[in-house]
């Protein structure tokens, strides 16, 4: 079945607008089975939470266009999965309220929520339909509370029909203010509008709301005990409904653009299904290059707030080693513990999850889970931030030892003395040789070179590379338990595995190569660097 529609070489990576999509004949992957998966859900009040830039408002936007009564858009859905549907008779039947909560800053909420509350309201009423209430709040600064209770009934009396609340991005105003004075104070409003105007009211058909996280710990949503609830970790018949199922991706791709795409941006689990990251593959698409698009379009400070030392020390592992974390999983966010830096294991890796940076696997039912580095997008991701916070500083004096690299024997000293003297000052609580790898790739980050780490060349996967304004390096660590064994012949058989797996193959022979071997025991470390000669 065709999934993929439009020009491919139309690619719009900014607009929300479905009908944008479909009339000037940009690239559109035909996600319309939401529209019939939401329209046979039975629950009142749906929220669904995915990370950001996988096509939450876009399908809203969709939902939308194919609901409204106020428009003909049949024609819109000619050729789409809804219009073989058995649902397909239930188009242009119901009035929308649609509230964007994206838009919306800490001061100007309250004047932007009626301004949307007014372009609904006017859509479907005339000023005399208006019922007084309405009339009054419109033209006086009154209560926010019980207006879009109002609105519903307002519109269900005149229409005899109920009308769709559909809310995009819930939680981004809370999101954003978290550090901010008036965080309660937004909280508490929003919680009393969502709750006014979704528990038990007889006057709406269906609430959509959609966001990033699941927060129900703080009173935002727990008084909608009517709401059902489509995060990451619930299977469902709406796992494919946002970012890219393998089908889709394959119909996207040419086979060798499908393999490098599996190794970037595959993996993210959602339910039962892996999913490609949707803006990164069609970013791929339009420029042709392998980059780390989702990260680069987002921050990752409330990570960053959240990250102990053992928490950094666990990620550094996932990066160097490719390893899992066992964890819990709290599935339902206390954001004002997130708020405060004062949250659990169970929290983090929830949260880390669901807005992306992190991925998972199911343990054996329950709260336990493997939690895990997805693909490589997400580890160039948190190299790029987080291994920059785990050394804090940027370390000038490592910038200086490079400069010097030439001089094979001095250069071996001054390292070694180096990264001796930082392990001795970064205690993370656990055996410190396992953290060499990472710490000196987040080290020469933190110096402003450009490092790669555990990449495929050659005939194996080499630690690091390093590129320097006119040199490069490859470095590879051996470590060692034993107090005995001698570091220094460590240091050479780290050197030799980096020839005979050849991880220079292929590299730029315009300017010079080294190989630094380092062997490792606790925070001793030897190195030996060599000028790679070509053959």
């Amino acid at each position: 079945m065709q999934k993929v529609f439009g020009d491919k070489k139309n690619i719009d990576l900014g607009s929300s607008e479905f009908r944008e999509f479909l009339e000037k004949g940009n690239l559109y992957i035909d996600k319309t089975g939401f529209i019939e998966h939401v329209l046979e859900e039975r629950s009142k009040v749906l929220l669904f939470t995915r990370p950001r830039r996988t096509g939450k408002s876009l399908n809203l936007d969709m939902l939308r266009t194919f609901l409204d009564c106020n428009q003909d858009t049949a024609e819109l859905f000619n050729g789409l999965y809804i219009e073989r549907s058995a649902v397909f008779g239930q188009i242009n039947s119901r009035p929308i309220i649609y509230l964007n909560i994206k838009e919306t800053r800490a001061v100007n909420y309250k004047e932007k929520f009626r301004q949307m509350l007014q372009e609904a309201a006017l859509s479907y009423l005339s000023a005399g339909q208006l019922n007084p209430w309405i009339v009054r709040y419109f033209e006086m600064d009154m209560d926010d509370t019980g207006v879009l209770r109002s609105l519903t009934k307002n519109i269900h009396e005149v229409y005899g029909i109920r009308p769709y609340i559909l809310i995009d991005e819930y939680d981004k105003l809370l999101m954003d203010n978290l550090s901010s004075s008036e965080y309660e104070t937004i909280r508490d409003w929003l919680r009393d509008v969502f709750e006014s105007a979704m528990k038990d009211n007889p006057h709406l058909e269906k609430g959509i709301l959609v966001g990033v996280t699941r927060v129900s710990q703080e009173g935002l949503l727990s008084g909608l005990n009517n709401i059902k609830v489509f995060d990451v970790f619930a299977a469902s018949v709406f796992d494919g409904d946002f970012s890219l199922t393998e089908e889709e991706t394959s119909e996207l791709l040419d086979e060798d653009q499908l393999e490098s795409a599996r190794q970037w941006y595959n993996n993210y689990r959602v339910g039962n299904r892996k999913l490609y990251t949707l803006f990164s593959v069609l970013s791929y698409m339009e420029w042709g290059v392998l980059d780390n698009y989702w990260g680069m379009s987002g921050s990752m400070e409330m990570i960053i707030n959240a990250l102990n030392k053992d928490r950094a020390d666990a990620i550094a592992e996932l990066i160097s080693n490719g390893k899992e974390i066992e964890t819990m999983i709290e599935r339902r966010l206390s954001l004002r513990q997130l708020r405060s830096g004062d949250t659990d294991d169970a929290s983090f890796y929830s949260f880390a999850i669901q807005v992306g940076y992190l991925t998972y696997d199911r343990v054996a039912g329950g709260k336990i889970y493997n939690v895990f580095l997805p693909n490589r997008e997400l580890q160039e991701v948190w190299e790029s931030f987080i291994l920059k916070e785990v050394v804090k500083e940027r370390q000038t004096s490592l910038r200086d030892i490079f400069k010097n690299i030439a001089d094979t024997e001095e250069f071996s000293r001054n390292l070694s003395e180096f990264v001796s003297f930082q392990l001795s000052c970064y205690d993370t609580g656990k055996e410190l040789e396992k953290t060499y790898h990472v710490l000196v790739f987040g080290l020469i980050l933190g110096a402003g070179f450009k490092c790669s780490s555990n990449r495929e060349r050659g005939f194996g996967r080499y630690d690091l590379w390093l590129e320097g304004p006119d040199f490069n390096v490859i470095i590879e660590f051996k470590k060692t338990k034993k107090e005995t064994d001698n570091l220094d012949i460590l240091a050479v058989k780290a050197i030799e595995q980096i020839d005979s797996r050849k991880y220079y193959a292929k590299f730029p022979e315009t300017m010079p190569l080294y190989k630094v071997g380092v062997g490792c025991y606790k925070t001793e470390c030897s190195v030996v660097t060599v000028l790679h000669m070509l053959s």
